[in-house]
């Protein structure tokens, strides 16, 4: 699943739509009640699409968000919040380097999605576009 600037000129690979669901899922479940404080950047980690005007704010609310997740074991991690029995994928396969929630998530291309979703975001902003799914 691709995400990034209307025209394209900035886009992560973020792998299956699973996988950030999952960030979504795994955000929304450790942060409880605090999540509503970081309202944008929890919506943008479920639809995937951020207007412009919301770019700047709803990258500084993933940055809290990441912050958070970096005080949660990998283990603590949730697959699908509809569904919280699923057992995830990597359930017994994860790399010692992974040491939170928070460098549990990557992209296709290996690299941490949230620093790539932040990037993008700020990015899109400094190029006054909106952040679409671009399938």
């Amino acid at each position: 699943m691709d995400i990034g600037t209307e025209k394209a000129d900035r886009i992560v690979n973020v792998g299956s739509a699973a996988n950030l669901y999952s960030l979504y899922s795994t955000a929304v479940t450790l942060m409880g009640r605090k999540a509503r404080k970081v309202a944008l950047g929890i919506t943008f980690l479920e639809k995937g699409s951020c207007a412009l005007r919301d770019c700047s704010k709803t990258a500084k609310q993933l940055s809290e968000i990441k912050v958070i997740l970096g005080n949660h074991a990998p283990s603590e991690a949730v697959w699908d919040i509809e569904h919280p029995n699923i057992l995830a994928p990597w359930v017994g396969h994860l790399s010692p380097d992974i040491t939170s929630c928070a460098n549990l998530y990557t992209t296709s291309e290996g690299e941490l999605l949230i620093e790539e979703l932040l990037s993008l975001l700020q990015f899109a902003d400094t190029t006054k576009q909106n952040v679409v799914v671009l399938g």
